[in-house]
């Protein structure tokens, strides 16, 4: 039990590194498929103008040009100042940072506290992947402002 704890934790840690460092550009983006299942559910709890809430992606590729398109004019980092895990259940929990820049002059947007609540699976070869993602933030409308910036 505690070797998989230490693997699960060791695939949060990198899938936040890597997320704010490739998860916004198209070029890039292909590095993170080896995190989200071809048929993740992704539901962030905002809504952006004229749009359904929550807002929901129902495969990766969605949720992919979803990021791309979103993060044109920004970027973000995602730093995880608290995980939880459930062994059993392949579930895990994140309070997360998220800073947001203007890619312009990289001058801070905004600095919210955030939740992920991630259901993963164990793959044929011992790896994770996340199978559904939900992410919470307390100043919904900011958050959402920023990727109607176009």
């Amino acid at each position: 039990m505690q070797k998989k704890y230490k693997k699960l934790k060791a695939f949060m840690e990198e899938y936040f590194k890597d997320y704010s460092q490739y998860a916004q550009d198209e070029e890039t983006m292909p590095r993170m498929d080896k995190y989200w299942t071809p048929d993740v559910v992704v539901t962030a709890y905002f809504q952006l103008k004229g749009g359904e809430y929550p807002l929901r992606f129902l495969n990766r590729r969605d949720w992919q040009d979803f990021l791309i398109e979103g993060h044109l004019k920004i970027w973000e980092t995602l730093l995880p100042t608290d995980l939880m895990f459930d062994i059993e259940q392949l579930k895990s929990a994140s309070m997360l940072k998220v800073k947001k820049f203007d890619r312009e002059n990289d001058k801070e947007l905004c600095n919210l506290d955030g939740i992920g609540y991630y259901k993963l699976i164990e793959t044929k070869d011992g790896s994770f992947q996340i199978k559904s993602l939900d992410f919470f933030t307390g100043d919904p409308g900011s958050f959402a402002k920023l990727y109607e910036l176009k």
